[in-house]
């Protein structure tokens, strides 16, 4: 049977009300979570999941990205020596452009997407899709274009002054710049469309794919460093075809949409990531001065050493810019319910987590410095390497902090205060120290610029959050507006996969209808609904044997009965009839259901199924 999903009402409603209506809102009944400690601890199973989620596939996706570059060092290292490492770290501004762009229209689609699949708002999401997706080939063609007709001015720019064989690897790269530009791009939508799994299988395929012709081209055929660039091309078009294939699934929100594809409307999208997409604008930048210093202080061997620190330092930061990104999705998709303790629940656990691996991190670069420095072929200049990077595992802590905390800052619409720890961080103090370190300590006070930046950034960080908080009110350093909360209006209840619980969430039910005084007739049919969809779910959907949850959440708004229940089931949907004879039997309940309700809804949003019915 078709789903029916409903977007005039029921869509507009699953906007307004499952977590938060702004009609509701205005009559003073805000819908909010409750107190209790069984429910909370199960609408925390329902973040803790989604984060596990979406942190462990965003950690493995960031740090697929920077593997491409991380790889390439290693075996140009290896096969060319100093050469084959400053070529590289000459095009590291190059790569910073294409993350720039990627990160901002992903990102700032991906917020955009995310709110309007928790607003089941179903063609916001797919128009604000479509605009990332255009504006990233738009623009990506035309950087393919300008950079390769100034291709030899970009070189000189980016401190390759004499490297004669710069341009074979520089200029696969620009002339391929709508691949490296859209592939962050789909993955970070796909993503926010309930697929992270995919992401991390492109990503992860992408590097095998450049590791191996890596291997292939480089020291089989001989190709040089135009062969590290066309295996890493390959690699990036390899994990575009399989992002793809995200497009194909059954509870797929995106597709191509009539939107507006104005300047207006490419700046908006832009903006909404540049927060987090800003600091390799920063990056960029600095790469370029750096690497002019250096050229200038330590001539090649500067260079190749910086590139092998700039690598590690990206895969240190993989760990917690995935964790980051993570918290755009489910942020995100809280703030368009308006789940106030979804969010901080969230923000817990991301903390928690970034300072545990920030510790691990840290600990493994100060530990194994010199078998990570003996990766990528370096002789001579080994002990500085070392040093360089024991250096900066003293950052690596303040660095999850503030890449964590500004990406959520991002994310709640504080663009200005994100912004500003980014440019504190990534540009201003960074260019600062190492303007003064590098002249005086050589290759090593790069390192000591990162610790130097990172630190007072979360020193700056920390006290201005302080006093903002005691200045406007607000519950804690996350800075963040909540609603009114009304405990009367709205009903919040937890089942689990133990269908005996049913009875007790009835008891609860009844006396919520009482007293809000509720019609009997009304109040049957609400523990009607709420018995036979969750006796579905629990005999249906909840059938591998892992414990599960069902949180239900009951309001009413304009005289009608607004149920949502969200479980954590995979897609299953209990509004389709099932070809299976006892699922059968169960439905007939359910199609009571379907001809009592004004109007219903099924929507897969983050990792759960999310139910809305109007009685």
């Amino acid at each position: 049977m078709e789903i029916v999903k409903v977007y005039g009402v029921a869509g507009k409603v699953m906007c307004q009300f499952v977590m938060g209506n702004r009609g509701l809102i205005d009559k003073g009944i805000t819908p909010s979570l409750v107190n209790d400690g069984e429910d909370c601890m199960n609408n925390q199973h329902f973040v803790s999941k989604a984060f596990r989620v979406f942190a462990v596939n965003s950690i493995l996706a960031a740090a697929g990205v920077v593997m491409g570059t991380f790889v390439d060092a290693i075996i140009l290292g290896n096969a060319l020596g100093e050469t084959g490492l400053s070529i590289l770290a000459v095009a590291m501004p190059v790569y910073m452009v294409y993350n720039l762009i990627g990160y901002a229209f992903g990102v700032g689609g991906s917020l955009k997407v995310s709110e309007c699949i928790g607003a089941e708002d179903k063609d916001g999401a797919c128009a604000y899709f479509t605009q990332a997706m255009l504006f990233s080939v738009i623009t990506g063609v035309l950087i393919a274009v300008f950079g390769m007709l100034f291709l030899p001015q970009l070189i000189v720019l980016s401190g390759g002054t004499g490297l004669a064989d710069a341009k074979d690897y520089i200029g696969p790269i620009v002339m391929t710049a709508p691949v490296f530009i859209l592939a962050p791009v789909i993955s970070l939508l796909i993503r926010s469309d309930a697929d992270p799994g995919l992401s991390t299988i492109g990503i992860s395929v992408s590097v095998v794919v450049n590791l191996g012709l890596d291997l292939i081209l480089i020291f089989d055929l001989g190709m040089g460093v135009f062969g590290a660039a066309l295996a890493m091309v390959l690699g990036q078009l390899t994990a575009v075809m399989i992002y793809l294939l995200h497009f194909l699934k059954k509870h797929n929100h995106l597709k191509l949409h009539r939107a507006s594809f104005s300047p207006a409307a490419a700046y908006r999208l832009f903006r909404g990531g540049f927060g987090i997409a800003s600091t390799f604008v920063y990056q960029g930048i600095t790469l370029i001065v750096i690497n002019n210093i250096l050229s200038a202080v330590a001539g090649l061997s500067g260079l190749a050493v910086y590139n092998i620190l700039f690598n590690i330092s990206l895969f240190a930061y993989a760990v917690f810019d995935g964790i980051s990104l993570s918290l755009t999705p489910l942020v995100g998709t809280f703030m368009g319910e308006k789940d106030t303790e979804g969010i901080y629940n969230t923000m817990r656990l991301s903390l928690r987590t970034s300072l545990i691996l920030g510790v691990l991190c840290t600990l493994i670069l100060l530990l194994f410095a010199k078998p990570i420095a003996s990766l990528f072929g370096m002789r001579e200049n080994l002990p500085l390497v070392v040093l360089s990077i024991r250096i900066f595992a003293l950052s690596v802590i303040q660095s999850c902090f503030n890449c964590v905390m500004a990406s959520f800052y991002q994310t709640i619409k504080r663009q200005v205060f994100a912004g500003a720890i980014y440019f504190m961080r990534g540009f201003l103090l960074l260019l600062f120290f190492s303007a003064w370190f590098i002249p005086a300590f050589g290759v090593s006070g790069t390192a000591m610029a990162l610790v130097a930046a990172e630190s007072i950034t979360t020193a700056m960080l920390l006290i201005i959050a302080v006093v903002m908080k005691k200045k406007g009110g607000y519950r804690n350093l996350l800075l963040f507006t909540e609603p009114v909360i009304s405990q009367d209006a709205l009903l919040e209840t937890s089942l689990s996969s133990d269908i005996t619980e049913l009875p007790r969430c009835v008891e609860e039910i009844e006396a919520f209808c009482e007293r809000l005084e509720i019609d009997a007739k009304d109040a049957y049919f609400i523990n009607l609904t709420i018995e036979e969809l969750a006796a579905n779910i629990i005999n249906f959907g909840f059938n591998d044997g892992k414990p599960h949850y069902i949180n239900i959440k009951i309001a009413l708004f304009d005289e009608d009965i607004y149920i949502r229940m969200r479980d954590d089931s995979t897609s299953y949907n209990p509004f389709e009839e099932s070809d299976e004879p006892d699922e059968a039997l169960d439905y007939l309940g359910v199609s009571i259901v379907r001809k009592k309700a004004k109007a219903f809804a099924y929507n897969r949003t983050l990792v759960f199924n999310n139910l809305l019915i109007i009685l």
